[in-house]
């Protein structure tokens, strides 16, 4: 049926009340669907820029959490390797010892080159196909023995080294970035290599320098324990900088779900609401469209 002139006004009004009624509903049919305010940024109004900062710093927070527990799983490796060595540096300085006391020295200089070994079969550890003690240098094995021979008791020899003097660190929070490396040129590993090769190697073997031999095992090992305790400071330190960087994330997530979700219960109210307001509408728009001149002038 036609319209009639007389009832146009009011059903365009009508109308466009319906069509914004409905808009509005089928706005919180979407958000009452997903949960959010809105599927795009533009929804959000001025709280847009606030929620692409959050999630900006979220993410950079991640990432920094990420580096921090690859740092730590590496230091947890260069520990146990440093606590490997130091039980080889107590066995060799026994061993010195029992020589001293009366042992035969052939047996001391074989068990030298396998200290020596195992020494440098520890500080060429990999992880994740880099190796921990090579400094940037990570492709580079470290520790190389071929032609290695410590000579001098008393003058340092880095000739096995293979890598650079670079300490790896890791950026663990925006205004922290923590230094963790050990490169196996570091003073305790360098004396624990010369004074076992030096005793594996020296034809004869003199014993009256067992006692500069076991003195120099004792640095190198009062050092070694000192590059672990440093570990376990700069573990300590990340770890406390990873939760701190966690409970940031935490608080912000919920900051974001605020800025951009709904309260479920209360937009389906309000659906409800809108759903009853259009079907009024469009009742009221079927009752216009019936009416004609003769229902006014009643």
């Amino acid at each position: 049926m036609a319209m009639r002139v007389s009832t146009f006004g009011q059903s365009s009004s009508l109308l466009q009340q319906a069509l914004a009624t409905q808009a509005k509903l089928a706005e919180k049919q979407a958000q009452q669907s997903s949960g959010l305010i809105s599927s795009s940024y533009a929804g959000l109004g001025s709280d847009a820029g606030q929620l692409v900062n959050l999630e900006v710093s979220i993410s950079r927070s991640n990432s920094y959490i990420s580096a921090s527990e690859q740092a730590v799983t590496r230091i947890e490796m260069m520990y146990s390797a440093l606590g490997s060595i130091n039980d080889i540096l107590t066995e060799a300085r026994a061993a010195v010892t029992a020589v001293a006391s009366g042992d035969e020295t052939d047996t001391l200089q074989s068990l030298a080159q396998s200290y020596l070994e195992d020494i440098a079969s520890y500080l060429n550890t990999r992880y994740e196909g880099r190796y921990l003690f090579s400094g940037s240098e990570t492709e580079v094995t470290p520790v190389d023995l071929e032609n290695y021979v410590a000579t001098d008791l008393t003058t340092d020899n880095t000739d096995y080294y293979q890598g650079d003097d670079t300490i790896i660190s890791v950026k663990a929070a925006s205004d922290r970035t923590i230094s963790y490396g050990i490169t196996a040129d570091s003073e305790g590993l360098e004396k624990a290599l010369r004074a076992l090769s030096y005793l594996a190697n020296a034809d004869p073997l003199d014993t009256d320098e067992l006692s500069d031999i076991t003195d120099l095992l004792i640095e190198a090992q009062d050092a070694v324990i000192a590059l672990q305790s440093g570990l376990g400071f700069k573990s300590s330190t990340l770890e406390n900088i990873i939760a701190s960087e966690e409970d940031f994330v935490a608080s912000a997530s919920e900051m974001t779900t605020d800025l951009s979700s709904v309260d479920i219960a209360a937009v389906a109210v309000e659906a409800a609401n809108y759903e009853t307001q259009l079907e009024a509408s469009y009742a009221a728009l079927g009752k216009l469209n019936d009416l004609s001149l003769l229902d006014y002038l009643r």
